[in-house]
């Protein structure tokens, strides 16, 4: 839909609501509100053709600014009218009853308030309507031949898998040249220099470079750190020293920079390292981190791209900067192809449609983003449109560069219209940001901008709309999760620009950054990006901006908030949707957040909190409550049980399993009156499993759970059974034993054992489940010597995973166990002696890591000479390392 018609959609449905139904009847503006809504249904009709014909017709752009004013107007309105009214109208019993018809002198004068505003805005609605044959555009409306812009959600279909990582054409001579660098040649710390335009492919190049299997082979560490014109010194240097070490957050504070860039250097003092920087602007940037990296004469390499070739020469003035070219006419047509799906879809290319297509590429001067995303554009249309998108381009070189935008913007206008909001959200993100696909569309369902699609849930038909983006390129592929869906993507830093100017002329969003921190916000702006912190601005925006209905905020350095600036940015913006905190330490959540019944999205990635309120159950319509928080236990109150339209609660674990945070459930909630959950994690088991409360939670997909008791292991036993649509179990604790296979979920696709003290072989049970795809055995989770997969065992395994089993000495695989097994990570199973005979017969294999493991074990897959050589020969990537890169 387009972005207006996304609000008046949200309009139509909240003043479908039940409460607000039972507001409006009680407050006596019943008439008004139909009446209202009249007018809106018909604007409607109009908006989705208005959005298609308004950047030729300026009369058709300013009608459509009208409705978006008027439904912004009526969308406050009604928003505040239910803040003020709902909490009486949520009371239960006779004292609810009593109070819905008492009315206080405080709720006399809103009635009478709310009455005017709803007139003034429905006398507002009707002369927009009215202007349409004022200004000459009452017949627009569906025409043949428009644009795939028109299409529905329903009709669109993924027409190929996405790859892996983006297409890579024209830079296999480059990657060689990279890599001869990195590996080879002078002993001193040399940096290795990129240097090209935006959109030529220098990040994708060098990401290519950096994921080589012999890359990873040959350096101990590998790091990757994107630097963008919007970093901190201090979030990049913290990032580093996360990723080495374990320190805590407060001896991190009290580091000043030097101290940070030392602890860095000294850690990579005896090591072989590899460093990349990613789109680093400055001098200033590298000179900010370049003490952290030390020089002792042992072949570490620091990668830098830049668009600024005098960075490049400055990081090192004795090594020549990789300058990138443009890709030839012919490498130009070939990554089209590959981006243009209709022609591998239809097995070929036809002649004509040949011609108009190398003419719509030659307008693309060679630029792999202008060719990648114009043909992302083309993959979602018939041929018979191609020559208007042909006749659409015009753009060129201007000072020795492309101007991009014109082909950009081409692209956005003819995003379907349901695509439109989530693509302008993605403007939130910061410059480089690598955003969690699960996290972004939970945000997107918060703001309404997901449509029901039958059975399908909205997480479903969100995730087809990032798949969409991702295929027109205007979105990038960044990892995908151990069983191939999407975990994290990125969008170019042009592709932001044009989201967050297109964004900002709507009103739809304002991005406040450190660079422009003095530029004052758009007062009608309806969401917020904050990429610094300073708690004048939170009060300076509530004051100016009241109707925010998202804020997502971006720390740098981990600053503390005060208790009275925590206070006012939960309570600040009554009307919010989505409030997302990052790198924020906030120690405690005051009991104001209940206040904001609005929010359908709370994400909090603090590093010390122990306790959400128990106001947070006031908060009726959220979806998604995802909290990181101090080590340890954070305490999470029984009124977490009247959150009925919850979907996912989610405690975020750490990286390192023994810093692993759970919430701990107080109380005997009734969590299966939540019919919406889907994902439970991390949490501890108690009391509120009792009475099979958590076998009737038969929505959820993903539980997370640390069994405390043996007891508590049984129940859990006796719940799981009932859970038929469980994809992913995380179960940390002492279990003593497994239970029987037939008590799995039949549909159980992941499975994590940690801590478990498992005394028998867990494969015995675990093998027999047929839809496993991912196994993770970790940290003391199996404490025997040995352990053995049978034949036709794991039929579906495609990943095993086992790290710091101890005490395990012999593996054995039989020949047929695991037929699907795709990737194999051994991890610090130091008393293992070797890999397993049956090995060899797994011809699926393609990815083996075998990190931090013992001297002899290492000694036997020597290539061509170690007695496991040729278990492991046919695995096309092999990685045998003492440090994670």
């Amino acid at each position: 839909m387009t972005v207006i018609e996304s609000v008046v959609k949200l309009l139509l449905e909240k003043l479908a609501d039940p409460i607000i139904q039972e507001a409006i009847l009680l407050y006596g503006v019943r008439e008004q509100v139909e009446l209202l809504v009249a007018e809106f249904r018909r604007m409607r009709c109009f908006l989705k053709d208005a959005d298609t014909k308004q950047e030729g017709d300026e009369r058709v752009k300013n009608w459509v600014w009208d409705v978006r004013d008027v439904a912004y107007d009526a969308e406050d309105v009604i928003d505040t009218f239910l803040f003020k009214v709902a909490p009486p109208l949520r009371q239960r019993g006779f004292v609810g009853r009593i109070r819905r018809y008492a009315f206080t002198p405080l709720e006399l004068t809103a009635r009478h308030e709310v009455g005017l505003e709803i007139e003034r805005i429905k006398n507002k609605t009707r002369t927009i309507s009215e202007s349409r044959s004022t200004y000459g555009i009452e017949n627009i409306g569906p025409q043949a031949g428009t644009s795939s812009a028109g299409r529905s959600h329903q009709e669109w279909r993924l027409t190929s898998p996405l790859s892996q990582e983006p297409d890579f054409v024209g830079f296999e001579k480059d990657m060689e040249i990279l890599m001869a660098q990195l590996m080879e040649g002078e002993s001193r710390r040399c940096v290795v220099s990129v240097v090209g335009m935006g959109g030529l492919g220098k990040t994708t190049l060098i990401r290519k470079v950096y994921n080589n299997t012999r890359v990873k082979t040959h350096f101990y560490s590998c790091e990757w750190i994107s630097i963008s014109q919007e970093y901190s010194v201090r979030d990049l240097l913290t990032k580093i020293i996360n990723r080495y070490m374990v320190i805590s957050e407060a001896d991190l504070k009290n580091m000043d920079l030097f101290q940070l860039r030392h602890k860095i250097s000294l850690y990579l003092q005896e090591k072989r390292y590899l460093m990349v920087l990613d789109d680093i602007w400055t001098m200033e940037a590298w000179n900010a981190l370049n003490d952290a990296f030390p020089d002792v004469n042992n072949g570490s390499r620091v990668v830098l791209t830049t668009r600024n070739k005098g960075v490049a020469l400055y990081a090192d003035p004795r090594s020549q900067p990789h300058e990138l070219r443009f890709l030839t006419n012919e490498e130009s047509w070939d990554l089209f192809c590959k981006k243009t799906l209709i022609l591998v879809r239809d097995g070929g290319c036809p002649q004509d449609l040949e011609k108009l297509g190398r003419e719509i590429v030659e307008k693309c001067h060679g630029l792999p983003l202008a060719i990648a995303v114009i043909g992302g554009l083309l993959s979602v249309k018939e041929p018979r449109e191609w020559e208007n998108v042909r006749k659409s381009i015009s753009w060129q070189f201007v000072k020795g560069e492309v101007k991009i935008s014109h082909i950009l913007s081409l692209s956005y206008k003819d995003l379907p219209y349901y695509l439109k909001p989530c693509f302008l959200y993605l403007g939130n993100f910061p410059e480089d940001h690598e955003f969690r696909a699960k996290e972004l569309i939970q945000m997107w369902a918060a703001e309404g901008f997901l449509q029901q699609r039958g059975e399908e849930t909205l997480e479903e038909v969100g995730e087809d709309c990032l798949k969409e983006l991702i295929q027109r390129s205007m979105v990038q592929l960044a990892r995908r999760s151990t069983g191939g869906n999407i975990k994290s993507c990125r969008i170019h830093d042009l592709l932001r620009d044009l989201s967050i100017s297109e964004a900002k002329e709507g009103m739809f969003l304002q991005v406040h950054s450190g660079i422009n921190a003095s530029a004052p916000l758009v007062s009608r702006a309806r969401r917020v990006a904050i990429y610094h912190n300073n708690s004048s601005e939170y009060i300076s925006l509530s004051r100016s901006t009241p109707h925010l209905r998202s804020v997502l905020m971006y720390g740098h350095g981990s600053p503390w908030l005060q208790r009275e600036e925590e206070k006012f940015l939960f309570r600040g913006f009554k009307l919010l949707r989505v409030l997302y905190i990052h790198g924020a330490v906030i120690e405690k959540v005051p009991r104001e957040i209940g206040e904001l019944i609005h929010l359908r999205y709370l994400g909090c990635t603090s590093t010390d909190l122990r306790s959400l309120p128990s106001s947070i159950g006031n908060l009726h319509n959220l979806q998604t409550l995802s909290i990181a928080c101090h080590d340890g236990l954070m305490k999470v109150p029984s009124t977490i049980g009247k959150m009925r339209q919850l979907r996912h609660f989610h405690v975020k674990s750490r990286d390192k399993d023994f810093r692993v945070t759970y919430g701990q459930i107080e109380g005997r909630p009734r969590l299966d009156r939540i019919n919406s959950l889907q994902t439970l994690s991390l949490v501890t088991s108690g009391k509120w499993m009792e009475d099979g409360c958590l076998g009737k939670l038969t929505n959820l997909k993903k539980l997370g759970i640390c069994v405390q008791t043996e007891a508590d292991a049984e129940v859990l036993y006796e719940s799981i059974v009932n859970l038929d649509g469980l994809h992913s179990l995380y179960l940390k604790g002492s279990l003593s034993k497994l239970p029987d296979s037939s008590f799995f979920p039949i549909n159980l696709t992941k499975l994590t054992l940690t801590r478990s003290h498992l005394k028998e072989d867990p494969m015995v049970t675990l093998e027999k489940l047929k839809n496993l795809r991912i196994l993770r055995l970790l940290i003391w989770s199996y404490l025997g010597k040995e352990m053995a997969c049978s034949a036709q065992g794991f039929p579906r395994l495609e990943s095993l995973h086992l790290r710091e089993l101890y005490l395990l000495e012999e593996w054995e695989v039989e020949k047929g166990a695991m037929p699907s097994l795709l990737h194999l990570h051994i991890d610090q199973c130091y008393e293992l002696k070797k890999l397993p005979e049956g090995l060899q017969h797994v011809s699926t294999l393609n990815k083996l890591q075998l990190w931090s493991m013992s001297d002899e074990f290492k000694a036997r897959l020597e290539e061509d000479r170690g007695e496991d050589w040729d278990k492991i020969r046919h695995i096309p990537s092999i990685d045998i390392s003492d440090g994670i890169c």
